[in-house]
């Protein structure tokens, strides 16, 4: 299992969280609450935390090779989700 994890700074984490998943339920299998989420891509998953001015992401994989992808659709994502630019540095 291959692991990234990323701080995003952002105004209104809650709401991009909720947001979120409230987008990927219709797709994929989602639990989520106003402080945290995980989403299940089946061989892969997305955790979400609210943190103090952000939310925390990481990302699990089981074939690195799909990382960088998911890494690319996880940051789109949540970029849709707020009005505000993210900076998004992951670490592996």
């Amino acid at each position: 299992m291959f692991n990234c994890e990323a701080v995003i700074a952002m105004g209104a984490p809650q709401r991009c969280l909720l947001r979120l998943c409230k987008h990927w339920s219709h797709k994929f299998q989602v639990n989520f609450d106003e402080h945290q989420g995980n989403i299940d891509f089946g061989d892969s998953g997305c955790e979400l935390q609210v943190t103090e001015g952000g939310l925390r992401v990481r990302l699990w994989v089981a074939d690195r090779a799909e990382l960088e992808g998911l890494q690319e659709v996880v940051a789109e994502h949540l970029q849709r989700m707020v009005t505000e630019p993210l900076q998004v540095d992951w670490s592996c």
